[in-house]
């Protein structure tokens, strides 16, 4: 007779009901030390809830108990793989495939991991093999669509989003996975209703929720150019990546010198202003975007308190150097503009403080934020002239350029 619990655990698993699952779990291993199946379904379970430590530890002792499983090695793959730990998911994955070269899921995962590493022709090729053994593998074929996506081979790629939905009609993850394909084809309608239909499926699934919002963010013809240039630069390797960023930057000083040199510098203005919008623009679209849908009637349900805190921190920054600017016009006092130009300077820190996840980092970005103001502030107030003041504020505005990216890090 089979075990109660270990029933009773699978079919909640089966459910998406992972936390209470555990417990059932728990309790079969309680009642048999070495009932294999409940020790990995308690695994899983904890990655499926974002405890990776204790699936880890789990799993890591099941592979010392059956060193041959390739079902170990598999999810041993996708808990490295969420670390970011990119060899040892790949390495178990291969060694799951070693064991067992017959399973679909397992090509699906080393497509998935090349994936992640923009090495789209051979994560399809992984991923055909996959197919082979099982063609209608959801999985797999999630993966050649965005593979096909990203390859440019739109036909192909319509193809296997088509067969897809055509076996999995109510698959939310797969409504999604579709909704960003067509996104990246800048087909926004076509993606909105596919986030829609998985969001209808699954209420809660975070891919879906991000892609809607992104899909209403890209209505903005603004946003819809950033969000162009995002996803291109998104599929460069890392090197092309830097050649491009680096290539720019040479570009725009070599224009501003050779303007200056030439006795036009008024021409380096806006030269420069479209440098920082090229280099500053990744930081300022997202809030600026979520400050634009709060006024949508629709998108502002869309976000979340951390999309709504930026739009809100945006607005009220913008709000403010405007009214502070036009008070300067009116009565000259420097104080103002001062104001003014903190309140521009501060929305980076700000902002990505508010969109930031970690609680270390977003203290760091509000503190920067916060300090640029008071200074612009209180400086003039304790003696400071008006020059070094300005000097002071400029100076932290373009150190935080510097330093958002390699120490204040989301």
């Amino acid at each position: 007779m089979g075990n109660p619990n270990l029933s009773r655990g699978l079919q909640l698993f089966e459910l998406g009901r992972y936390k209470d699952a555990i417990s059932y779990f728990k309790n079969a291993i309680t009642e048999n030390p070495n009932d294999f199946t409940a020790k990995y379904g308690l695994a899983q379970s904890y990655f499926q809830i974002d405890n990776v430590s204790k699936a880890l530890e789990i799993v890591l002792e099941l592979r010392h108990e059956a060193p041959n499983d390739p079902d170990i090695y598999f999810l041993l793959s996708q808990i490295y793989l969420h670390e970011d730990n990119i060899k040892e998911a790949e390495s178990n994955i291969d060694q799951a495939i070693e064991l067992n070269p017959y399973n679909s899921d397992f090509f699906g995962q080393k497509a998935y991991i090349l994936l992640n590493e923009k090495q789209y022709k051979a994560a399809l090729d992984f991923v055909n093999q996959g197919l082979e053994i099982n063609p209608k593998n959801t999985f797999c074929l999630n993966i050649r669509a965005t593979a096909l996506t990203k390859l440019k081979r739109k036909v192909a790629a319509q193809s296997t989003i088509e067969n897809l939905l055509q076996d999995n009609p109510e698959n939310a993850y797969s409504h999604a996975n579709v909704g960003w394909s067509h996104l990246e084809r800048n087909d926004t309608k076509t993606a909105l209703k596919h986030f829609k239909e998985a969001l209808k499926l699954d209420p809660n699934s975070e891919f879906a929720k991000s892609g809607m919002l992104t899909a209403m963010k890209a209505k903005n013809k603004i946003y819809n150019l950033y969000l162009r240039y995002a996803f291109w630069m998104t599929n460069q390797s890392s090197r092309n990546q830097w050649i491009f960023i680096i290539g720019i930057y040479l570009a725009y000083r070599f224009g501003v010198t050779a303007l200056s040199a030439s006795g036009l510098s008024v021409l380096a203005i806006p030269l420069i202003i479209l440098y920082l919008l090229f280099a500053l623009g990744s930081w300022i679209m997202d809030p600026l975007s979520n400050m634009i849908l709060m006024f949508d009637s629709f998108g502002k349900y869309l976000l979340d308190k951390k999309d709504k805190l930026s739009g809100q921190l945006m607005f009220g920054l913008l709000s403010s150097a405007l009214i502070l600017f036009s008070i300067y016009l009116i009565t000259k006092a420097d104080n103002f503009i001062l104001i003014s130009i903190a309140s521009l300077a501060a929305i980076l820190p700000l902002t990505r403080g508010a969109l930031t996840h970690s609680k270390k980092s977003k203290y760091i970005n509000f503190a920067y934020g916060v300090i640029i103001i008071v200074i612009a502030i209180i400086g003039p107030i304790i003696g400071y002239p008006f020059s070094s003041v300005l000097l002071g504020v400029i100076g932290l505005f373009i150190a935080y350029t510097w330093l958002g990216s390699f120490i204040l890090k989301q």
